[in-house]
């Protein structure tokens, strides 16, 4: 595989992994595109594209840590079990290291961007803005989560607004991937 096909095909790896972690459609409790499938695709994006930026190869560890996590989650699902909130430090741990791992993902493909793009686009600026958006959401969406009892009412109205927001910025971020795919130089020679 040319170093073209690897970065082409990373990208778009990337952009459908978050297809799989920002659309969560359910039946009963399982979920028909379950999040897994999203981080193993970011996992086997990684790998692409660890030529082209080699702090990626530092988050492999935690794309494996979220990738368990996520599977033991949907497994659990077929038996109406969820393990959020089984053990709250273990909470606390992954949702860190959730944000984190996005935050970094998306730093690390801005820079492929702001090397790759042609000279006259910005994607790599709308990159690391829709990375910030989804900083802050992940982390309030996480701090509700130890709040709603005390926020009632008020609280799922924060909720689905952080919801629609959230999705909105997915989409957004899904569209700038795909953009950053598409105007990729066919060429890469370096």
């Amino acid at each position: 595989m040319n170093k073209y096909q690897k970065l082409y095909d990373g990208i778009g790896r990337i952009a459908w992994g978050y297809f799989f972690v920002y659309f969560d459609f359910k039946f009963n409790s399982v979920s028909v595109l379950p999040s897994f499938i999203g981080y193993l695709l970011f996992l086997s994006a990684i790998s692409l594209l660890c030529d082209e930026e080699r702090e990626l190869d530092l988050l492999k560890s935690m794309n494996i840590i979220l990738v368990i996590w996520h599977l033991i989650s949907w497994l659990l699902s077929w038996v109406s079990a969820d393990p959020d909130g089984m053990l709250q430090i273990f909470d606390i741990v992954i949702g860190i290291v959730n944000i984190y791992f996005h935050f970094q993902l998306l730093t690390n493909v801005a820079s492929i961007a702001s090397r790759r793009q042609p000279s006259d686009y910005e994607i790599d600026i709308k990159l690391l803005n829709y990375r910030t958006v989804q900083t802050v959401m992940l982390t309030i969406v996480i701090v509700l989560g130890y709040f709603s009892k005390w926020l009632d009412g008020f609280g799922t109205l924060i909720s689905v607004m952080i919801i629609i927001g959230y999705i909105i910025a997915g989409i957004l971020l899904m569209k700038a991937l795909f953009d950053l795919r598409r105007v990729l130089p066919n060429s890469l020679d370096e």
